[in-house]
């Protein structure tokens, strides 16, 4: 063999080894599959990015926003594990230039969910891989980054709420894609109006916890909620960002905006929604006393005005926040009040419009469902308790 014959085949077996040792990247949408089991996202909420093919019971996926424009490091995931036969899968979340941030979640059926044992998830020194390792028999496993929450879970939820209460369900309107955005309503013949918001950021599924439960606390069959109801108009959107939920987005609607952003400019379908309904309300009368808008961050706190920010009723935020502490010994929070900015988000807007309490309520990622359900309950009766002693004193 010539040098130059000898050099050219010794490109070719390299070429080929090359070649060879680089895996396919299968893009989200696509099935990825091993010899043991395989990785879809063709479900409501999934989130999946592109998937190598590691070895028979190993794959790799990339962890992405929906889009470019993203900037909060809330990394969702959510796909499901078919198995061919009984392994021990390997799957290793790849965050790019994102870190690890939330506790895998496996469920059987999509509805019950539990966390990976701590010694399941190995998180690397610079927080940007998760490698799970996943039990698998016979049947499907789904794995998430927290319950999922999907609009069809929403819509069952305010049907049976408003079949078990006096709260009226309608249609609020559309998001960018023409799916329904509801409301549910009291029926009090009061001017005088509580707006309740919740899921503007798909991750956030302890705040969805936490809405659930104080709403219905306000709407179920004590003498004070009762009470509260005739002296208040309850209005309540529990899910404004469906398009989001059901793409499993990081933290915006299909406009590439974060609507907890857009109070003020009212760009996108879902915030027109809201600025709609002020305008109508302030047109036929009606009067807001308190806003709060439910979340989810790595802790449980709430974002209330400072000092400099009176609110009528005044202190309300404070007081409210000081009357539920001691009831609340296994649930720490903090009151953390910050001035009104120029950030376009729905507590700055509720303030300025109207000067009343405005609140962003969190709650954190981890926090047991249960307590923070529980939690809720009692904000929603120190809530309720608080702003009926104002109206009394009117």
């Amino acid at each position: 063999m010539t040098p130059i014959k000898r050099t050219l085949t010794l490109l070719a077996l390299a070429l080929v080894a090359s070649c060879a040792s680089q895996s396919t990247l299968i893009p989200a949408g696509s099935t990825c599959t091993t010899t043991t089991f395989a990785v879809l996202d063709d479900f409501s909420g999934a989130r999946r990015g592109a998937c190598e093919v590691r070895g028979d019971n190993s794959v790799r996926i990339e962890i992405v926003p929906e889009d470019s424009a993203v900037q909060n490091p809330s990394p969702w995931f959510a796909f499901k594990l078919v198995p061919a036969r009984a392994t021990s899968a390997e799957v290793v979340l790849d965050y790019q230039s994102w870190k690890h941030r939330y506790v895998p979640k496996t469920s059987a059926d999509g509805v019950h969910w539990s966390p990976l044992a701590a010694d399941a998830v190995q998180v690397s020194a610079n927080g940007r891989r998760a490698t799970l390792s996943i039990a698998l028999g016979n049947e499907t496993v789904w794995v998430a980054a927290h319950e999922l929450i999907t609009p069809t879970v929403y819509d069952d939820w305010e049907a049976r709420m408003a079949a078990r209460s006096n709260a009226r369900l309608s249609v609020f309107g559309e998001s960018r894609t023409g799916r329904k955005i509801m409301r549910l309503d009291g029926t009090s013949d009061s001017r005088d109006v509580v707006l309740l918001v919740g899921r503007q950021h798909p991750p956030e599924v302890s705040g969805a916890f936490a809405f659930f439960g104080f709403w219905e606390t306000v709407f179920g069959d004590s003498s004070l909620a009762a009470r509260f109801r005739e002296h208040f108009q309850v209005i309540s959107i529990p899910l404004l960002n469906p398009d989001g939920v059901a793409n499993g987005h990081w933290r915006h609607n299909l406009g590439r905006t974060d609507l907890n952003r857009d109070w003020g400019p009212f760009v996108q379908p879902e915030t027109q929604l809201i600025k709609t309904l002020l305008d109508k309300l302030d047109r036929d009368g009606y009067r807001l006393r308190a806003f709060i808008d439910f979340h989810s961050t790595n802790r449980n706190l709430f974002y209330t005005q400072a000092d400099t920010d009176p609110t009528d009723p005044p202190n309300f935020s404070r007081d409210w926040l000081d009357a539920a502490r001691p009831r609340l010994n296994d649930y720490p929070f903090t009151n953390e009040d910050r001035p009104t900015s120029d950030t376009a988000n729905g507590k700055n807007y509720m303030y300025k419009r109207y000067g009343i309490p405005s609140v962003t309520y969190e709650v954190g990622d981890e926090i047991d469902r249960a307590a923070t359900r529980a939690a809720a309950a009692i904000f929603a009766e120190e809530f309720m308790k608080l702003l009926l002693q104002h109206a009394d004193q009117q």
